[in-house]
């Protein structure tokens, strides 16, 4: 029985009951451990060479549930159900990159308890051949891996993330739902009572204050102290109980942090305070820790409401796809069917207006689709017999038969959504100010206030303690704790009122020091709606008005996009709409029908039999034709928004350089491009050419902004540094952007979020540097006695409310 060393684990920090039944050696020592299960885990650390491990831990190590194995066998089953083809192909995409296989999906890693965990998974599995690729998302315990299927089964890279004590399993929503409830539910509780009763000791500090100075009874000033005290319990226990761990660990791991100095703060005031009242001599501070708690976890309120919005965002992806398919059992015949249920194969019939399934291909003569979820394109496409049709579009016009060629994570849109994690993942990340400076500023508090101690002891011992705790409680970093938080709310709330919806933390940061703004074409300089602008009368017979109500008669009962050109035109300008007959839709021609006894005849020019050349601009022109005979020639384009050219022109003006990045073709972009001029434009991009374009100009030291609304966008608005999605655009888009803009047919508010986040960014550096002065300015006088401790809980409450005063500034848009 190896000896009584320690009664805590050296792993998982639990207790240990009498002798240490296990020890481990690492670093040249032996460390105690609870179980066979943290013994085999320590062992696995060290003997991968990862003892570093315990070095940067923040948090405990969670301890493996089984004392026997750390997988038990029907967990062991369970993994290894993920190998099933059937069940792998919902979430694994599949690919050949030379000889190689390489699958992709993304995992939702457990038990994550600090960046310390992060360190060790990523080294260890990445350790397991046929592992390509591992990297963990903190912020989202959110894991994007690719790896190769056969060298290694998923099953045994999950069996090894088990095997360190962590849990992992492919990406699920309602998994992901549970979590963000339990960690949403447990901090409001925190900070819920922190309110509920540091509201409670505020109003008995006020019968405190006022009774001081206009008089009150010795029996009515012990009951609101020992009240004070019993309601302060709550708050300064289980509230604050996050910063004692955290500073416990930090300590132990010889890290000095904002939360050693906090926790000091909130433990001495509380101390002082119940022998104080216990003894009925001196000052109590009951009022200032519980309020500091208080205001500290309602600054953690803020950093987690964003980071969980940016997650359930990220979610909506999902309800992109649809749930349930038609799948045709013979000519006649159908079935609905879960979309989890499609194979490779299938014949499945999609209605108007419904997502296809899968990818897949057209097994009819023709069909019109629109892609622009996942092309950017506004435009529907005519799609061909044979041609590929892709999962996630949107069927336009009659029924569609399709053969499904590819389901899964093998698919278009499982391929987008995968580039997407894999490029938040290396998203860039902003460090507050406030912890540039926060290790040497703790450093420098903790000894002013242990030199503070001993000084005094000479000059006046029974003030020793006063003075002592007045330098921690003035020095105490509430002010600077609020500056960053307090001002990145406010500065998102004038967001909102300008049009821009934050998603993530450090956006506000980021925004204001951009140097590059690249455009997405279609839906974001443009309207993304199709506009008349030319016409041409090519009958002496008939005005344009006529003309007119005879093509929007035509057009009416149609919900195709070039239809709605012409709904748009008879909203602005109502025509007596003619009766029509025996109207038909030719699939991939355009409408005939019969108006007063007449065929007429709207669609592709090529339906009409003409030799005459005409000369046609840039655009899409949709002919008018009495039988074969030709009336009119009608040009639609895509215009711009009737403040794009302002909007460059100032941007321009301000210095910034502009991109347009495009996947419409490069000619119909110049000709849009020149009534804007910018210089850098590129068409013909496809999402992967679009990323590689954006990762180019960061790796020259730029910081980019970029704008787009279709799904093409969606993976290198994961890689700018700052992510702009329109608000009519597409879900995923949104779901990767770091801000929305709602107001899609306006580009001002781009402005006024530049502003707003040029002058967030001065108001952030004004509350650090006050907060800074603050503490250099005050603290010699507390040091010197001057400053007794309600006078510090009194200062550092004044240099919050000021932090938060000029916080308020940002909304009312002065100009710094």
């Amino acid at each position: 029985m190896p000896k009584n060393i320690s009664q805590q684990c050296f792993h998982c920090t639990q207790p240990i009951v009498g002798s240490v039944p296990f020890v481990v050696n690492i670093n040249g020592k032996d460390e105690p451990m609870c179980c066979i299960g943290c013994k085999a885990v320590a062992e696995m650390i060290c003997d991968s060479g990862l003892m570093h491990y315990y070095e940067f831990r923040t948090e405990a190590a969670m301890r493996p549930d089984s004392l026997n194995d750390l997988v038990p066998e029907e967990l062991r089953q369970e993994l290894d159900f993920y190998d099933h083809p059937e069940i792998a192909k919902q979430f694994i995409s599949n690919q050949k990159s030379g000889d190689d296989n390489v699958a992709k999906l993304s995992l939702i890693i457990d038990k994550i308890v600090c960046a310390a965990c992060v360190w060790l998974i990523e080294h260890q599995i990445k350790r397991i051949p046929g592992v390509q690729k591992f990297d963990i998302n903190y912020s989202t315990h959110r894991a994007y891996l690719e790896f190769d299927p056969d060298k290694i089964q998923l099953s045994k890279i999950l069996l090894a993330i088990y095997n360190l004590g962590y849990e992992a399993t492919p990406y699920d929503e309602q998994t992901q739902q549970k979590k963000l409830k339990k960690e949403r539910q447990t901090l409001f509780l925190e900070f819920g009572v922190a309110a509920i009763f540091s509201m409670q000791v505020m109003m008995f500090s006020f019968g405190l204050y006022f009774g001081h100075y206009q008089g009150i009874s010795e029996e009515a000033r012990l009951i609101l102290r020992w009240a004070s005290l019993l309601m302060s319990i709550p708050c300064v226990t289980y509230s604050s109980w996050t910063f004692y761990k955290s500073a416990f660990y930090d300590l132990k791991n010889k890290r000095l942090t904002m939360n050693v100095n906090i926790s000091l703060a909130i433990i001495l005031g509380t101390l002082a305070s119940i022998w104080n009242t216990v003894f009925n001599i001196g000052e109590i501070y009951f009022e200032s820790v519980t309020m500091f708690a208080f205001l500290l976890l309602g600054a953690r309120l803020i950093e987690m409401n964003a980071r969980h919005k940016a997650l359930m965002m990220t979610d909506h992806i999902l309800k992109l796809k649809p749930h349930i398919a038609e799948r045709m059992i013979d000519e006649q015949n159908s079935e609905f069917i879960a979309v989890s249920q499609i194979n490779v194969g299938d014949v499945l019939r999609v209605k108007p207006g419904d997502s296809v399934p899968a990818d897949g291909i057209l097994l009819q003569d023709s069909a019109w689709v629109d892609e622009s979820l996942l092309t950017g394109e506004s435009l529907p496409i005519e799609k061909r017999m044979n041609e590929d049709v892709i999962g996630g579009s949107i069927n336009q016009e009659q029924s569609l038969l399709m053969k499904v060629s590819k389901i899964g994570g093998d698919t278009v849109f499982s391929q987008m959504t995968l580039m997407i994690e894999r490029a938040m993942s290396e998203k860039p990340k902003f460090v507050k100010l406030a912890d540039l400076v926060s290790t040497w500023f703790v450093l420098i508090l903790l000894l002013a206030c242990a030199g503070t101690y001993i000084a005094w002891l000479y000059v006046d011992a029974s003030r020793a303690f006063e003075v002592m705790l007045s330098v921690l409680v003035v020095s105490c970093p509430c002010a600077l704790a609020l500056a960053t938080p307090a001002a990145i709310s406010s500065g998102n709330q004038a967001m909102i009122e300008k049009g821009l919806i934050g998603t993530r933390s450090g956006t506000i940061e980021a925004l204001a020091k951009v140097t590059d703004i690249v455009f997405d074409k279609t839906g974001t300089l443009t309207q993304g709606n199709l506009m008349l602008v030319q016409e041409k009368n090519l009958t002496n017979d008939m005005s344009n008005a006529e003309l007119m109500q005879i093509i929007c008669s035509l057009e009416a009962s149609s919900n195709h996009p070039i239809a709605a050109a012409f709904h748009r035109i008879h909203q602005k300008n109502p025509l007596e709409l003619l009766s029509v007959s025996n109207l038909d839709n030719i699939v991939g021609k355009g409408l005939e029908g019969t108006i007063n006894g007449e065929q007429y005849r709207v669609g592709r020019i090529d339906w009409f039999e003409t030799k005459e050349q005409h000369n046609l601009d840039e655009g899409i022109w949709i002919a008018l034709g009495k039988g074969n005979t030709l009336l009119g020639l009608y040009c639609l384009k895509d215009e711009l928004k009737v403040d794009s050219e302002a909007v460059v022109q100032k941007l321009k003006e301000e210095g910034y350089r502009l991109h347009i990045l495009s996947g419409d073709r490069i000619e119909t972009v110049q000709a849009m491009n020149h009534r804007l001029g910018i210089e850098n434009i590129h068409g013909d991009q496809t999402p992967e050419d679009k990323l590689a374009y954006v990762t180019q100009l960061q790796s020259e030291g730029r910081i980019v902004a970029m704008l787009g609304d279709g799904i093409n966008d969606a993976p290198v608005l994961a890689q700018a540094d700052v992510s702009i999605a329109i608000g009519q655009g597409a879900l995923l888009t949104q779901a990767t952007a770091d801000m929305i803009l709602m107001h899609s047919t306006e580009m001002n508010p781009l402005l006024d979020g530049i502003n707003v986040a040029k002058r967030t960014n001065k108001i952030i550096i004004q509350n650090l540097g006050w907060s800074l002065l603050y503490n250099i300015l005050v603290l010699p006088a507390a040091m010197m006695g001057y400053i007794v401790p309600w006078m510090a809980a009194l200062g550092m409450s004044l240099s919050s409310l000021l932090v938060i005063g000029n916080t308020l500034r940002i909304r009312e848009g002065e100009k710094e």
